[in-house]
């Protein structure tokens, strides 16, 4: 099986493991196994129509996110050691394991160039927030599901302008996004949306998983899934996953 992920909006972690389970990830599967993990977390999954066609959201409660002003305490600022050494200690499956690793290296890397530091020892915020571990682990658990031989992304494109961060006001395409796009030789453009539309979160997965970033092949297509993201955009914000057999 083909997995073609098209990034007609952009990518981020949430959207891409809502298009997996609209394309037939089983969410019991996803949800029992990200409970090993033991945060503190809600997962639900629920239906939202973008510009008339049915998509599905992935969302995560993370219950320290309750109160806007929260310490930095409660925003565990884990670092890549901290995660890794998590993953490794719970009983996630193997492959999971490795897949999510591998996701979270990607990110380090570059978050690592952006603020001149140690990839062990970046701090990672935005990424090391729950909602972002469960997103990565979320996607690795889709894969691990739906097995497929190979995965091919869609171009990407991100927007311009400014986006929040930790840091302060930052530009689109974020730092960290485009560094991992240097390090991994993913070819990225911007178009003209006043918009973040690729996360780091987002190309971490890509840069971790995909085998080429090109038009989608010839394929017999079995399986469709659309997972939205939160933002109006001009253009509908979501992530198609597209599975198939290669012709």
């Amino acid at each position: 099986m083909i997995l073609y992920v098209d990034a007609i909006s952009g990518l981020a972690g949430d959207m891409l493991v809502a298009s997996l389970i609209d394309c037939g990830v089983d969410f019991e599967y996803i949800k029992s196994n990200i409970s090993l993990l033991k945060l503190d977390v809600e997962l639900s999954v629920e239906e939202k129509f973008v510009n008339g066609i049915k998509a599905k959201r992935f969302i995560v409660n993370t219950h320290s996110h309750d109160h806007e002003h929260h310490s930095e305490s409660t925003h565990h600022h884990r670092t890549f050691k901290d995660i890794k050494k998590m993953l490794l200690e719970s009983s996630l499956p193997e492959a999971v394991k490795e897949i999510s690793i591998k996701i979270f290296e990607k990110i380090a890397l570059a978050e690592a160039k952006v603020h001149s530091k140690n990839p062990e020892e970046i701090s990672f915020h935005e990424v090391g927030a729950d909602d972002s571990i469960v997103d990565i682990v979320a996607f690795s658990l889709c894969i691990d599901y739906l097995k497929p031989e190979k995965i091919i992304f869609s171009p990407l494109c991100d927007g311009r302008g400014f986006t929040k961060s930790m840091h302060g006001i930052i530009p689109v395409p974020a730092p960290a996004v485009l560094e991992i796009a240097r390090q991994n030789g993913i070819p990225l453009s911007t178009k003209n949306i006043e918009s973040e539309l690729i996360t780091p979160t987002g190309i971490g997965i890509a840069a971790a998983v995909a085998s080429s970033f090109s038009q989608m092949p010839s394929m017999t297509i079995e399986k469709i899934g659309y997972g939205a993201g939160t933002k109006e955009l001009p253009i509908p914000n979501v992530v198609r996953a597209i599975a198939g057999k290669k012709n």
